[in-house]
């Protein structure tokens, strides 16, 4: 009987030990995930102001540093330079899409996600878009706030500032190189 004891032990303490493996490889990955595009070259930059108001600087980087329309691999970095809720990044970027010619109900649904998504912005503050093969996320600084499972909506939310039809083409020009 004893054998049988130490047997269940032995099985536990080794089901345990893989577990709390299969934990830290996953937290780990996460966090090399989420960082992975700091590595990237800078493509371009731009400051969007609005009158007297600095709102936030934008960086484009891809792992070469060249940008091109069909790209899969980008991150769009944007420092804000002023406090903004939730609500006001909401409707300002309902503008934009409707700017793009966005249909309603898409943006209607895209928002939704996004006010799951995004949090108030403090100054200081860095969220990111990082498109690449396994889809689309938002993170703030390192921490993944959400994935983006629409394609479309991931290419959407890039032609805000990618777009021949962007509403701010200087800033386009400036982060594309």
């Amino acid at each position: 009987m004893t054998i049988y004891l130490r047997m269940a032990q032995w099985l536990a303490r080794t089901w345990l030990s893989a577990t709390v493996s299969m934990i830290l490889l996953f937290v780990g990955f996460s966090a090399s995930a989420s960082s992975y595009w700091q590595s990237w070259q800078t493509v371009g930059r731009a400051e969007l102001s609005w009158g007297f108001w600095d709102i936030y600087d934008s960086e484009l980087r891809t792992p070469d540093g060249t940008y091109s329309f069909d790209q899969q691999e980008l991150a769009l970095v944007i420092r804000y330079r002023r406090d903004i809720d939730e609500e006001d990044l909401l409707e300002a970027t309902d503008k934009q899409w409707i700017h793009l010619g966005i249909p309603q109900l898409m943006r209607k649904q895209w928002l939704r996600e996004l006010s799951i998504i995004w949090p108030d912005v403090k100054k200081g503050d860095r969220l990111i878009f990082v498109l690449n093969a396994q889809g689309a996320a938002f993170y703030q600084g390192n921490r993944l706030l959400g994935k983006v499972e629409s394609e479309e909506m991931a290419k959407a939310f890039l032609g805000i500032w990618l777009s021949p039809q962007t509403a701010y083409p200087e800033m386009r020009r400036r982060l594309i190189g």
